[in-house]
């Protein structure tokens, strides 16, 4: 048996024995899919965190946000097909046309006016707390995500890091 192999199991038998509920955070800060960009990163420096579960109005677990969707979004303006599609999104089939000078100052005014629905990742990588910490651990790895949302009975319990993890391995 290799030293790698061995140090797998190992890492394995540490991770088995700890339940999802002991090594999630349940400290949970959630973010509306309606919130602006500006509203997103201010709330993300005055909670220092990098990401955040997008919730609906009626608190359904709709998609996941982070930095880097920030900075993806403000490295690139959207471009005038893009801000047409946001206010049809707003707006419903009877919102109109859209001219040309509204288009530039919505582009000018991106960031306040463009949502967490336009920038999150609606495909959520969630796990349900009976699982184990080790199927989580396989989770991250193969979904290559740095979070994962922990789920009870359908519901948002929790949220487990690669950090969390990596924590409870050096303890």
């Amino acid at each position: 048996m290799t030293k790698q192999t061995r140090l797998q199991r190992n890492l394995c038998d540490i991770l088995t024995q700890i339940t999802l509920a002991q090594a999630m955070s349940k400290q949970l800060l959630t973010v509306y899919e309606g919130w602006s960009i500006k509203r997103l990163s201010q709330f993300f420096l005055k909670h220092n965190i990098s990401g955040a579960p997008v919730i609906a109005a009626d608190d359904e677990l709709v998609g996941v946000v982070t930095q880097s969707d920030i900075i993806r979004f403000e490295s690139v303006a959207p471009d005038k097909q893009q801000i047409i599609k946001l206010v049809r999104q707003y707006s419903g089939p009877f919102g109109g046309p859209i001219n040309e000078s509204e288009v530039q100052r919505i582009q000018a005014h991106a960031k306040d006016y463009c949502t967490v629905n336009s920038i999150m990742t609606a495909n959520v990588v969630s796990i349900d707390i009976n699982s184990s910490l080790e199927c989580a651990y396989q989770l991250i790895l193969s979904k290559q995500v740095h979070r994962i949302f922990i789920t009870q009975n359908g519901l948002l319990v929790g949220v487990l890091t690669a950090m969390d993890i990596l924590r409870i391995i050096a303890q």
